[in-house]
């Protein structure tokens, strides 16, 4: 511990609550920025589902569908390709 010596000057019974109280306001004051300058904030403090976005009606809009590859049968397989060399 770099600070250590801290405590020489000030009582651990003094400074630990001034710390921990300060870090308690400093917490406070960003969840209230947070809350005061955010929209989305208030609503999902307050657990109100979020409203989903409309779904595009038009046919260009929807993607195409994705192609999956199967899974290979044996797993070991690809740990015995995995790369083990150090470099």
């Amino acid at each position: 511990m770099n600070q250590g010596k801290i405590w020489l000057v000030v009582k651990p019974t003094v400074g630990l609550p001034l710390f921990l109280g300060g870090v308690t306001v400093i917490a406070l004051a960003v969840h209230a920025a947070v809350l005061t300058n955010t929209a989305w904030y208030p609503a999902y403090y307050s657990g109100k589902a979020a409203v989903a976005a409309a779904a595009p009606k038009s046919a260009a809009a929807t993607p195409a569908p994705v192609a999956t590859a199967a899974a290979p049968a044996d797993a070991s397989t690809l740990v015995a390709k995995a790369n083990t060399a150090k470099p």
